[in-house]
């Protein structure tokens, strides 16, 4: 029987072999960029489908996919009251995902087949751990979990054996998994941050209506389906109409869950902050016939998304939850607000910056780099609480 407290509950190894992943794979991609640094990266390491490729599909299939496998774990025994992976089931997981990652960066040379088995079956097998007591329990309101993480297996799947076949980079795809997380996003977000608000402040939970959640949502689904489709005409404007419903309707989410009491909290304005990046990123994406194509607006929106929406708001929770579920004050402190900021400060200079000046290497480097800092912050944080028990024995 293991009892090790890293493996008693599944936020604990995943948010922190995740954030640190995020970190050593910013500083990768940074030094990539460099041509001092170069020659150390490429000599040494040997990534599944190149640098360019490794880079959008790590961040996503192993960073992020990690956070929300261990999120979800976590949630799902809180919703249903039934535990999720055992101790041993949660080592396995974590051990396929490790796995995982040293294939994706070191084994190109390795059978394609064994690559795709053993990427895929890492959300493959938390679908189902997360499944099991949501069945148990009837509980099929809450059956969006595991789908997603199926749904992630698929698109992994396509994305790996587009690149084995073809030797391209899948944009399209990388791209709706972007739109994917963006999804999971809307729908976890509208339930956690005027929650979140409102027990803070001691205000009433002011939730949108009915149509503003339908308006933030199945557009953004059409959305999805829309980066999948070959390039016409149609889906340019099907993809630009989307988005611009989508900043409407996230913008009024915003409006909903604001109160000036945020400011004065950390852990709601990073909430609030980064969540307005979603809306953001639509209205670039909306805009971009409009904007001279040296804008690099395709990069510069999908960057918003990206560092802004996912990175900030899985910095945001990864805080919250592990604070709130080892049994401590949910609170700030210097080293979270300074990876809050740097995190912002990163994200600019991927995309503001980028429109503005173009795109160049130095440019992507110093982002990487800050944004790289932010998670090892992060990470140095909370390493001591995600490998000790709850102070209070529970």
């Amino acid at each position: 029987m293991i009892r090790s407290a890293l493996f008693s509950i599944g936020f604990r190894p995943f948010f922190a072999s995740g954030i640190l992943f995020s970190a050593i794979a910013l500083f990768i991609w940074g030094a990539f960029w460099q041509l001092d640094a170069q020659s150390i990266v490429t000599t040494n390491l040997n990534p599944f489908g190149g640098f360019l490729f490794w880079h959008p599909h790590e961040l996503i299939m192993g960073f992020a996919l990690a956070i929300i496998m261990g999120f979800l774990l976590t949630a799902t025994r809180n919703w249903t009251g039934l535990e999720t992976a055992p101790p041993l089931g949660l080592l396995v997981l974590w051990l396929l995902w490790l796995v995982a990652r040293f294939i994706m960066i070191l084994g190109a040379d390795l059978s394609f087949y064994i690559i795709l088995a053993i990427q895929i079956s890492v959300p493959l097998l938390a679908a189902m751990f997360i499944a099991r007591p949501i069945i148990l329990k009837r509980m099929w309101r809450n059956i969006f979990a595991p789908s997603i993480l199926v749904l992630f297996a698929a698109f992994d799947a396509a994305i790996l054996y587009q690149v084995q076949e073809n030797g391209a980079i899948p944009s399209q795809l990388l791209q709706a998994c972007i739109f994917l997380i963006a999804i999971l996003i809307t729908m976890i977000g509208g339930r956690i941050i005027p929650l979140f608000t409102a027990n803070k402040l001691g205000i009433k939970n002011n939730t949108e209506s009915t149509p503003t959640f339908v308006a933030s949502l199945l557009p953004l689904i059409a959305l999805l389906i829309a980066s999948l489709l070959p390039k016409h005409e149609i889906i340019s404007v099907t993809t630009y109409g989307c988005s611009a419903i989508l900043f409407i309707a996230h913008s009024q989410r915003l409006k909903i869950w604001y109160h000036p009491g945020i400011w004065q909290h950390p852990m709601l304005w990073s909430l609030w902050g980064f969540y307005a990046t979603l809306p953001l990123g639509f209205l670039v994406i909306s805009i971009s016939p409009l904007i001279d194509p040296w804008t690099q607006i395709e990069s510069v929106a999908l960057h918003v998304l990206a560092i802004g929406a996912i990175c900030g708001l899985i910095l945001s929770m990864v805080t919250r939850v592990s604070l709130g579920h080892t049994g401590r004050v949910i609170t700030h402190d210097k080293i979270i607000v300074s990876a809050f900021i740097l995190l912002f400060i990163s994200m600019l200079l991927r995309t503001l910056m980028v429109a503005i000046l173009g795109l160049n290497t130095q440019l992507i480097t110093i982002s990487a780099a800050i944004a790289g800092f932010s998670f090892l912050l992060i990470f140095c944080r909370f390493i001591y609480i995600w490998l000790t028990p709850r102070p209070d024995g529970k």
